[in-house]
Formats: C-alpha cells, sequence, structure tokens
C-alpha cells in the first residue's frame, strides 16, 4: 500500500485554513479604520507573501519544523560539524538574523514595518517548495532538506521580532502593540476575563496555539530550545495556557523587578480527620470513588463562612505581620491543595488589597463557581486558583484565576495506612478521587513586569500529560505545585518531578503540603517523626526541605530573582533578562495565642 506524503502546503493550509493578514492587507484596514470605514475582510491564502504578524509566522514555520523535525538538525558551527546533514548556524547568520528580527520588531514605530527585504528573500525560498513532501525519512546518509534553512531562519526572525511580547515595558514595539491592544481591549470588556487568550496566533488553535515564554532550556533538543520569546504549544483540545497580561495601570517595568519576593506559606489545613474522606465503593468491589469533605472551612455562600470569617483574616493577617516584622513587606500568601472555598478567598483577596506591597494569592480550593453559569452556581472539586494584585495611583484592584485540576489522587492501600484513612475508607479497594474534569488548562501571570508564575495541582505534577507540556513550553520563571500529601522530603516523588521541571526549562518549584495529612503520618508512628511542609528546586541543581517547626503557623520563603543570559538551539543570546527564582532565606512564622479553632483544623465558631 503506498501513502502519498503531506505536503508543506497541506500543512500550511491546516495552520491557517482561512488565510492570514500580510502587511499590505494590515494597511488596508489601517486605512478603512482612519476613515471611519468597516475594514474589509480579505485574507492572503495562497502563500504568496508572508504574515504581518510575527506571532503568526512562528506558528506557521514552528508547526512546519515540528512536523519534519528539521530542528533537531540545527546547531551552532563548530568544529567538526557536519554541513550536509545539519543546519550549521555561523556568528554571522546569528547575527543576521537579530539584525532582520529587530528591523521588523519596529522598536520605535507605532505601526507595523514592511517585512525586510532579507525576509521576503527567505519567505519565496520556502514557497518555492509548497508541493514538496513535509517528512523525508533520513536514512543512514542524512542530509538537510532544500527548505529547511529557509524555515528555521524565518522562524528565528519571527522569535527575534517578538521581544517583548507579552510582558510589560516602558517602550512595547509595533509587533507588541499589534498583538496586545485588542487583546487587552476585550479584557477590559470582560469577554475573556482575567484568564487570557490561550494564543497569541491567528492560526486555527486546533492545530498550535503560540505564547510568549520565560525561560530557554538549556538541556535537550527540542522545538523549545530554538526560541526565547514565543512558545510553540499543543491544539486546545489537548489543553491550553490562559496567559494573563500585566495590567497597563501598572507602572512599566522594562527589564523586571529585582528585588526578593517574600513568600509565607500556611499550611493549612493543620488537622485533618479521617472522617473529612468518605467512599462510595463500585459494584465489582474492587474500587470506588472518594470525596474529600472539608471541616477546616465552609463551602461558599454559607453562613458559617461569613460567621467565621473575621477570627480567620484576624489569624492570617497576625501571620503575616510576624513574616514582615522579620523581612519587611510580604509579597505573597500560600495556601496547599484543598485549603479553601471560592467564597473565602474572594473575601480575602478583597481585604489583601489594604496591605503594602502584597502582590499575589495563591490557594487550593475544594470548590469554584460553575463554568458559564449565574453567579452563586458553585460546584465542588479540585482546584487552584491565583489573584494578582496591582497598584496604581493609590488604589488597588486585583485579577483572579481559577482553574481545575487534570488528574484524580487514587488512594492505595499503602496511602490509607500510611494516613491512617482506615475508618472511612476499604483498605482493599482502590479509592480514586472523585471529581469532574470538564477542561485542562493552566494559568500565566507575568508578575513584576519580567517574571511569570503559575500552580499546579499535586497529580498535575507527577503526570507527564498534558499540562508540562505546557510549562515546559512557556517556561514560567516559579511554579507552585499545590498538595495534600506527606513530608515533603528529597526522596519523595514531588522531588523527582520538580527536578525535571528545574532542569527543563529551568523553573523555579516550590511544593507546598498541608500540615494535617503529615501530622497524621507522623501519629502512625511507623515512620520517623517529619515536618517538612514544602520543598524547593531551582535549575542550580540545589534542592530546600522547608519545615514547619514546633509551635509556628507558617513559614516565610525568600526568592531572589537572578538574572542571566540563555541560549538557542542555533546559538542565539537573550538581551541577558532571563530571570532563575532562587532561595534566599527561610524563616517559621510563630503567632502567640494563635487561634485555636484553626490550628485544630475547625473553621472558627462552626460545630464540631
Amino acid at each position: 500500500m503506498t501513502v502519498s506524503s503531506t505536503t508543506l502546503r497541506a500543512v500550511m493550509q491546516a495552520v491557517f485554513p482561512n488565510g492570514y493578514i500580510d502587511h499590505a492587507i494590515y494597511l488596508d484596514r489601517l486605512k478603512a479604520m482612519g476613515e471611519k470605514r468597516k475594514p474589509g475582510t480579505a485574507r492572503v491564502t495562497d502563500f504568496s507573501s508572508p504574515p504581518a504578524s510575527a506571532v503568526d509566522l512562528f506558528a506557521l514555520t514552528g508547526h512546519l519544523l515540528l512536523k519534519s523535525g528539521a530542528y533537531h538538525h540545527v546547531g551552532p558551527l563548530v568544529d567538526g560539524t557536519d554541513p550536509s546533514a545539519m543546519i550549521v548556524v555561523s556568528k554571522a547568520a546569528r547575527t543576521e538574523v537579530q539584525r532582520i528580527g529587530t528591523i521588523w520588531r519596529g522598536a520605535v514605530e507605532k505601526t507595523l514595518p514592511p517585512p525586510p527585504a532579507a525576509l521576503l528573500d527567505l519567505w519565496r525560498e520556502l514557497v518555492d517548495h509548497l508541493d514538496a513532501p513535509l517528512f523525508t525519512a533520513p536514512g543512514r546518509s542524512a542530509e538537510a532538506r532544500d527548505w529547511w534553512r529557509a524555515a528555521i531562519e524565518l522562524f528565528c526572525i519571527a522569535d527575534e521580532a517578538a521581544q517583548d511580547i507579552g510582558f510589560h515595558a516602558s517602550d512595547k514595539s509595533a509587533q507588541a502593540e499589534y498583538i496586545e491592544v485588542p487583546i487587552r481591549l476585550r479584557q477590559a470588556g470582560g469577554s475573556t476575563g482575567a484568564r487570557g487568550p490561550i494564543t497569541l496566533s491567528s492560526a486555527d488553535p486546533d492545530q498550535v496555539c503560540v505564547l510568549p515564554k520565560s525561560r530557554t532550556p538549556k538541556v535537550g533538543c527540542t522545538i523549545r530550545s530554538l526560541s526565547h520569546n514565543l512558545a510553540l504549544l499543543p491544539p486546545r483540545g489537548l489543553a491550553g495556557a490562559h496567559w494573563s497580561l500585566t495590567p497597563t495601570r501598572q507602572a512599566p517595568q522594562k527589564d523586571g523587578d529585582p528585588a526578593p519576593f517574600n513568600l509565607v506559606v500556611i499550611p493549612m489545613p493543620f488537622d485533618i480527620r479521617a472522617k473529612a474522606f468518605s467512599g462510595v465503593p463500585s459494584q465489582d468491589g474492587t474500587w470506588g470513588w472518594f470525596d474529600v469533605n472539608p471541616h477546616w472551612c465552609p463551602y461558599t455562600a454559607t453562613p458559617e463562612q461569613n460567621a467565621g470569617f473575621e477570627t480567620f483574616f484576624k489569624f492570617v493577617t497576625r501571620v503575616l505581620d510576624a513574616a514582615a516584622s522579620d523581612t519587611g513587606e510580604i509579597h505573597c500568601l500560600v495556601f496547599p491543595e484543598a485549603a479553601l472555598s471560592y467564597g473565602v478567598l474572594r473575601e480575602l483577596c478583597e481585604r489583601l488589597k489594604e496591605r503594602p506591597g502584597f502582590e499575589l494569592l495563591i490557594s487550593g480550593l475544594f470548590d469554584a463557581p460553575m463554568p458559564g453559569a449565574i453567579e452563586g452556581r458553585h460546584r465542588r472539586g479540585n482546584f487552584t486558583a491565583m489573584a494578582r494584585f496591582t497598584r496604581a495611583e493609590g488604589e488597588c484592584s486585583f485579577d483572579l484565576s481559577v482553574r481545575e485540576k487534570h488528574h484524580r489522587w487514587r488512594l492505595d492501600a499503602g496511602q490509607i495506612e500510611t494516613y491512617a484513612l482506615g475508618s472511612s475508607l476499604d483498605v482493599n479497594r482502590g479509592w480514586w478521587e472523585h471529581i469532574d474534569i470538564l477542561g485542562r488548562s493552566l494559568d500565566v501571570f507575568v508578575m513584576r513586569g519580567g517574571a511569570t508564575v503559575t500552580t499546579l495541582i499535586c497529580e498535575d505534577l507527577a503526570r507527564n500529560d498534558p499540562c508540562q507540556e505546557l510549562v515546559r513550553g512557556i517556561g514560567p520563571n516559579f511554579v507552585v505545585a499545590l498538595l495534600m500529601d506527606g513530608p515533603q522530603r528529597r526522596d519523595r516523588w514531588p522531588a523527582r518531578y520538580a527536578t525535571v521541571l528545574a532542569e527543563d526549562p529551568g523553573s523555579s518549584v516550590l511544593s507546598v503540603t498541608s500540615y494535617g495529612l503529615l501530622n497524621r503520618t507522623n501519629n502512625v508512628g511507623a515512620y520517623p517523626p517529619a515536618d517538612q511542609i514544602g520543598l524547593f528546586r531551582d535549575d542550580t541543581g540545589k534542592t530546600t526541605e522547608i519545615r514547619l517547626p514546633s509551635g509556628a503557623q507558617g513559614v516565610c520563603v525568600t526568592l531572589q530573582p537572578t538574572e542571566l543570559t540563555e541560549h538557542t538551539l542555533d546559538g542565539r543570546p537573550d538581551k541577558g533578562d532571563a530571570q532563575s527564582w532562587r532561595l534566599s532565606g527561610i524563616q517559621p512564622v510563630r503567632v502567640s495565642g494563635s487561634n485555636i479553632d484553626i490550628t485544630a483544623g475547625r473553621w472558627p465558631g462552626a460545630d464540631d
């Protein structure tokens, strides 16, 4: 049976089935808007000219390189390389790519500049091979295909032209303004919400998505290694990462803020009862569903929430104030997996707006608003939430994003025994977490102008698919993994999986667990007593356990954003503004006379 080869044309038509806007169409649309006419709908469908947007060119050429495998033939020029089998990139070639990308970026222009002549030459070279097969088996004597070099250089030029897209800078390039202004207008109108878009490209999102990126891997040979500024991501049906632009009302920070980042972890719930877990067995007797019924915090919009919130907030404030008395301003507060309800988190956000210097709140949730439902409708499950706080002209606001867990936790006999849950769950069954998985996504927040943060929930850290492809592509500077787990020791699973992300793409990873299950493990007595409620790993290879000493209600962790220079697979350096967030301090936080209800796993004032 003969299988026909897919051509470059077929792939490019799949990526842009309705065509794209080139520079001539872009100018026509600008003119129409200036004359207050309705812009035309023309698009390029024959590939006679390149896209006007660097992001669109990146999507198109990146998809070709990924599907053909051409990217892994790229390497910088060194002695001993075989130019017939590789795309060897000299220093002069890198410099030329950067020069063309800088011109096309339009750093000092208000409108998109036309594609430089050198870019148009490369485009013509690529489209001369539209009917060539996309993939050809390399065989024993591999040779670079005729169109590879043009596609790679166009991909790298697009990456260089996208240098400041997605981040806050005082002087935005024309390419960045072209991409970001429509997104900001939609967000201001509430159509996309705080979560932001899953792609910045007009390419078909069922084929490929494109977002900005923070870190370039220094190990491996992947398509991720070939770009500094843009990430080629999988189609939306697999998973989507929502990129949240920094509000323009915030004072711009061109190259990021290198000031230390002080973060407090409050490991709620401090106590978890066995009866918090309840199971519904299956008919075949081998497995069942389990639910977590939180006794440490009430569900959203219940009378108990309002009755105990003031006491809870006073406790949180005292912990933050005690930490601030040692380190100065506290910038971030983290609660572990399933620590709070959405209602409590939302009210906490409103109160923390008054706290000077506060930037970020992260928490696991056990309920969240129903997608697309009327206000007040919530569903139970396992979620993570991030709230970013913005200050401008004496006022503070916050952007709040919520997303659900990607994988169900499976409790086996060993875990049931370790956590002493046998009174609630049959040790002879495997128990699956009873949650719906309606969608798989990540939220990425830009912090301090030039850094990014995202969150994972327990199993999301351990499973490679689907979210790890998003994390590795975007390369967030800081990843917070929220767990309901045992001690965070160097020899346990969170450390293994954090190491993977710390190496590729180079993210700093903080895993935090509640004290409740850790304490249940201690009480069983099968293992030496432990107090490691957190673990930190960064790109230096250092792993640090974060302990909660007896009598402490929290831990203050200080991170130091550290600038460094990274290089792509073809040898291009970035502008030296990549950041590694590295650990520079750990201090326990003790509050005298702390609320006994909260530390005993009870909501203040609630019935036992």
